[in-house]
């Protein structure tokens, strides 16, 4: 058999990665680019755009990098898939030209969000399984109809932005059912745009595309596409989906009560259910798993790996290989037991609770006074990795708690997956064993898994994952430091609950 690759596309909140596998699913190229977004003035401080036609130069260079990486020619790339960052949105006019195009962190309708939950919340958390709406499409398409008219009559088409790269290749106009979930305007029990959500915002009819499934081919390569990527004309063009639910893919999570954290930036909790599960209480997120009659429950830790960048550069050298600094980070923790000499962190990750939405007080906190007891920066990355992993258990406990399911197991991916202490730290705190996945790009994988299902080597998304899965590191707990994680668990919610009193007690005092 000639060689046979596929090639996935991620869009991410941080810059762009292609990923070229075969179709056993071993990398054999990888390349990938920070990207920013632009803050324009009349949405200033708020609101976040992207430069579309930017962006896609940066996707196509990739493309054409990540081939040349793999000394394979563009004929043996035999489909092509993306996944992208969830909540973002791209609308396009008729003639298919870019109007808006927004990331997840675009906050612009914030008024318009609160005032659609202070009327319809209720019923819109019931017929998305998503609030608060200001995150959302529905709040987004609302604020250009109040501000930017001319535009707003404009919208022909609403994109995730995984399925705007979709049509960028193809010209194919979908909307993959993950993706579109998660941007706020679909039935998450009909599995279809909610036509009551559009006459309840008076949104503009027939800007949502046609519902397809993740693995599913849509159509080829256009010659344009081709010559602005590298890749040939006629390649398959299948669909992908939301990043987290491919990483849950690529992780191989996908029965009932399986749970999956794909631990990059932020660090989504995700059970799957074989329903759709609402949490009427608004502080966790229903969503669709890439796969069929599958649903996900979403506890989101929120800010991770971003908050342990953010710890590297305050304590290391920021002109220091990345790698080299992980490496020395994970050493200093395991050199360090349990409970970090009584320090606790609070510095990003926390329990997912959408329906109390507010700043919070974080930091470091110290038994006694640090010179007394001598705490060193090992000290203070352990204590960023439990609370990395406190975190984790929280969300992890919140989804069983509203699921009414008894978990299956767990299983860690991305980034912060790669410390083999932290995922340690988590099995010793779950009391129970963690399948890890060391290779950092589970969702390319996942969305490398869809490319080759869509181009006829694998007849569903189950096949594909059997064949192409990473094979993954089994972490047992340590019955011992389970025991002792208990107390140091016990303390850290303790003060975590003080910290939001007393962070409420601050805003009224501001308030008076």
């Amino acid at each position: 058999m000639p060689n046979k690759y596929v090639i996935a596309l991620d869009a991410g909140s941080s810059g762009g990665h292609v990923m070229i596998t075969d179709i056993q699913g071993h990398p054999v190229s990888f390349t990938r680019r920070e990207w920013s977004y632009d803050i324009p003035s009349d949405v200033n401080p708020l609101g976040r755009e992207f430069d579309a036609a930017k962006f896609w130069d940066i996707i196509c260079q990739l493309i054409k990098e990540a081939i040349r990486k793999a000394a394979i020619t563009p004929e043996e790339i035999i489909a092509v898939s993306a996944v992208s960052q969830r909540q973002g949105v791209v609308f396009l006019d008729k003639d298919g030209s870019e109007l808006y195009a927004g990331p997840n962190i675009d906050l612009r309708a914030l008024s318009e969000g609160i005032s659609i939950d202070g009327e319809f919340g209720d019923e819109i958390c019931q017929i998305t399984g998503h609030t608060p709406s200001f995150l959302f499409t529905p709040a987004k398409l609302v604020w250009f109809r109040t501000n930017q008219p001319h535009i707003y009559e404009q919208i022909s088409t609403v994109l995730s932005v995984s399925d705007w790269l979709i049509y960028r290749l193809s010209g194919e106009r979908v909307g993959e059912v993950s993706c579109v979930s998660d941007i706020g305007l679909v039935d998450i029990s009909e599995l279809k745009w909610s036509s009551r959500l559009i006459e309840m915002l008076d949104l503009p009819q027939g800007i949502c595309p046609e519902i397809t499934t993740a693995g599913t081919c849509v159509g080829a390569v256009t010659s344009v596409a081709a010559e602005q990527t590298g890749l040939a004309p006629g390649t398959s063009v299948v669909v992908g989906g939301a990043d987290t639910q491919c990483g849950l893919l690529g992780m191989g999570v996908k029965d009932e009560g399986q749970v999956g954290i794909v631990a990059g930036w932020s660090a989504p909790v995700q059970m799957v259910t074989t329903k759709p599960i609402i949490d009427t209480g608004g502080k966790l997120w229903t969503g669709c798993h890439v796969f069929s009659e599958k649903w996900i429950l979403e506890s989101n830790a929120g800010e991770a790996g971003g908050a342990y960048q953010w710890l590297k550069g305050i304590i290391f050298n920021e002109s220091d290989d990345d790698i080299d600094i992980y490496n020395q980070m994970d050493r200093l923790a395991q050199d360090t037991p349990p409970g970090a000499a009584g320090m606790l962190a609070f510095i990003g990750p926390t329990v997912m609770d959408m329906s109390r939405l507010k700043m919070s007080l974080g930091g470091f906190i110290f038994p006694i006074t640090p010179t007394v007891t001598n705490i060193e920066r090992k000290h203070i990355i352990r204590s960023a990795m439990e609370n990395l992993c406190f975190a984790f258990k929280a969300n992890y406990i919140q989804l069983e708690e509203i699921s009414k399911l008894t978990s299956k197991g767990v299983s860690i991916g991305g980034g912060l997956a790669q410390s083999r202490c932290l995922v340690q730290i988590l099995a010793d705190l779950l009391g129970m064993e963690v399948t890890s996945f060391e290779m950092p790009q589970v969702s390319s994988m996942g969305t490398a898994m869809c490319a080759a299902v869509g181009s006829g080597i694998y007849s569903d998304l189950e096949q594909a994952m059997e064949a192409m899965r990473p094979m993954p590191r089994i972490v047992e707990p340590d019955p011992k430091r389970t025991q002792e994680y208990a107390q140091y668990y016990s303390r850290w919610r303790t003060t975590a609950k003080w910290l939001e009193d007393l962070n409420e007690k601050w805003f009224e005092q501001m308030e008076l």
